[in-house]
Formats: structure tokens, sequence, C-alpha cells
């Protein structure tokens, strides 16, 4: 546990002089939203159509950073990112929900609904207090009135089309737990359980240990190649998820965990794949950061689990970041190759959220 110490108190570090400083100095517009992302000069492009989503995922970042005492000011850049998403996003068409996509000018570009986009304004609404629970209990009508699917969970969007897709269903499992851990409310638990349904009926793969991403209509694994499709990165998404389901209802989640750990690290000593099929073969061996902070967190919840090793590879894996991916100013490599290339074209502001939730684990189990 010393070298998690070690590499947590470096990351939070890094967090409070790099990152959060630079983030809230370097992406934002003169409105208080945020750039979709910045160009390798660290310069942010102004002309890149934006995903209202990463407004929301923003809100998270700096309303953690506030909790954690981590950056002054941390609170207004979180409400004045609220402010500017609700402005620009939420029912500028007279429609229920949010657009999905903006003009650089911030006007509609897509005005389509998406579930996805929505499990982060959920979240978003849950890290802003009393101010976002009117637009989160709209949310959820929205939500439960459109996109409920007769065959289990939610559509994926309004207009809906094919394939299903898990990863929605997960940021939904991860947005209703967070609004319980923030307000004890159980109607977010009782969500959440939904969630698990599905997830231990459908989106589990009890065969291979993974989790499936694509489906049909009626949760049947979609057709090959989309449908046996792994992204190794969600499979360990899950792992931590799983850990925060069972430390918030007091539920046994280590069957699934221990079988989505084992398989993820495989053959593996170092990062994980960007993708690979059912039998463990690459698709695409490149390496995304945002894949590499969830192999932290699940090495962190098997770590609070007890699983003996899990928290010196937590501990080596941030050792990995920091020589791979973040930089010292605060900002980072958002992919590189096989050989560990940086092969990324522009320096996206989304991934911050898994970064700082990463932070903040760390220290958080490093002080178990």
């Amino acid at each position: 546990m010393t070298a998690l110490i070690e590499q947590a108190a470096r990351l939070e570090q890094w967090c409070r002089d790099g990152a959060l400083p630079f983030w809230a100095t370097q992406a934002r517009d003169l409105d208080g939203g945020w750039y979709e992302h910045l160009k390798l000069d660290k310069s942010p492009d102004a002309e890149a159509i934006r995903r209202l989503r990463v407004q929301a995922r923003q809100v998270y970042v700096y309303a953690l950073a506030d909790r954690l005492g981590w950056y002054d000011g941390a609170r207004d850049v979180a409400l004045s990112t609220f402010d500017f998403m609700v402005e620009k996003g939420y029912q500028p068409d007279g429609k229920p929900g949010f657009v999905h996509l903006l003009e650089p000018k911030c006007t509609v570009h897509d005005p389509r609904r998406d579930l996805y986009d929505h499990a982060f304004y959920l979240l978003a609404c849950a890290n802003v207090g009393e101010k976002g629970d009117k637009i989160a209990q709209e949310i959820l009508e929205f939500i439960n009135s459109e996109m409920v699917s007769t065959n289990g969970g939610w559509l994926e969007g309004v207009p809906h089309q094919l394939p299903r897709r898990q990863n929605p269903h997960m940021h939904l499992f991860e947005a209703s737990m967070a609004y319980y851990d923030l307000t004890k409310d159980r109607k977010w638990l009782d969500y959440t359980a939904n969630v698990y349904v599905l997830f231990k009926r459908h989106i589990f793969d009890p065969e291979h240990h993974i989790i499936r991403e694509f489906f049909n209509e009626d949760w049947s694994y979609y057709a090959d190649p989309k449908g046996n499709s792994v992204e190794p990165g969600h499979g360990v998404e899950w792992v931590w998820l799983l850990g925060q389901y069972q430390r918030l209802a007091s539920l046994d989640t280590s069957d699934y965990s221990n079988l989505l750990y084992d398989r993820a690290f495989r053959g593996q000593s170092d990062f994980l794949n960007d993708e690979e099929n059912l039998d463990g073969t690459v698709r695409r061996d490149t390496k995304r950061l945002w894949v590499q902070t969830e192999v932290v967190k699940c090495h962190l919840a098997q770590a609070e689990r007890g699983i003996p090793g899990a928290a010196d590879m937590a501990a080596a894996a941030i050792e990995g970041l920091f020589q791979y991916y973040l930089n010292v100013d605060g900002s980072w490599v958002d992919q590189i190759d096989a050989s560990y290339r940086p092969i990324a074209k522009t320096i996206p502001v989304s991934t911050f959220y898994h970064v700082i939730c990463m932070a903040a684990e760390a220290v958080r189990v490093s002080k178990l």
C-alpha cells in the first residue's frame, strides 16, 4: 500500500497544481463554456463542433474538485458551466431533454436526444445540488416516458436506431449511484437496481466473461463484426462500478467483478488495448488514456475488496500514466500506439472526467 499512497499523493498534486488550473484557463470560452478539445500546441480549437455532454462532464470535474478542496474557485467553474449547458442545450426547440451537438458558435448543430448524453446531464445535476434537482426530475420523466423499451432498459436515443448499446446504460448506472451517494434519496438506488438487472441478464457475457457492447432490439447479441467487439476499457470500468454498487447497496457483486477482472488482465502486464475480439485477439492495439484510467480504478476497486496485489497494480499503472500520458503542465496525451508513441491529433477536454475520478479514488482508497 505504500506505493499506492505515494502515487495517489502524486496524482492529487498534479491535479491541484497542473490539471485543474490549466484546463480552467486554457479550454473555456468567454461565455463560461468549454471547447471540445485543444490542439496539440495547447490552444483551443474554436472551430470544432461541441458535444454538449462535455459541458456536463466538466461540471462533474470541478464540482468534485470543490468537494475535495483541490482548486480555489472550482465551484464557480462548475456552476457557470452548468448554467452554460442549460442555456445552450436544454429544450432550445421546445422539446424535452438536451440536444446532442452545438455549432462552434454554440447554436444547435444536432437536436437529437441521446441516452448516453443524458446520463451525464444527470451526473451534472447531481453535482450542483438543489440547483440541478428540477432539471434532473424532468430528465427522468423524459427518459421514462419516451425512452423506455418494452424489451428492458431504455432506448439509446430519440429517434431510436439500432444497435442497442450497453454504454448509455452503464453511465445511467453511474449517474444514479452518484445521485444516491450525494443525496441518500432511495429512488436513485432503486433506479440503479434496474440497470443492475439488465447487466446480469444481457450486458455481462457469462461465457466469455466480458461486457457485450451491441445488441438487437430484444437484447440478443448484434451480428459480427460489430456485435463481437470487446472494449477492455468498459470491462474494467464495470469492475469499478460494481464495487461502488456493492458499497452503496450492501450487495455482493464480487462474482461478476472477479470474472471481469481476471479476463481483463489475462496475459496483460501493461496498458490495455482499445478494442479486442471475443477470444482476446487484438482489433485495435492503440491505447486511449481513458481506458488506462479505468484500469487504475479497477485495481483500486479490487484492492478495496481485499484482492492481494491489486493496490500495487494500481500504483504501477499510475506510474505508467505519468511516464506516457500525463504532462507536467496538466495536459495529456490522449492515445498512444502499440510502441507507446503518441498518436492523438487533439487533446480532448472530455478525458478530464476519467482522470479526476481516478485521482479521487486513488486518494480515497489509499487512506483506507
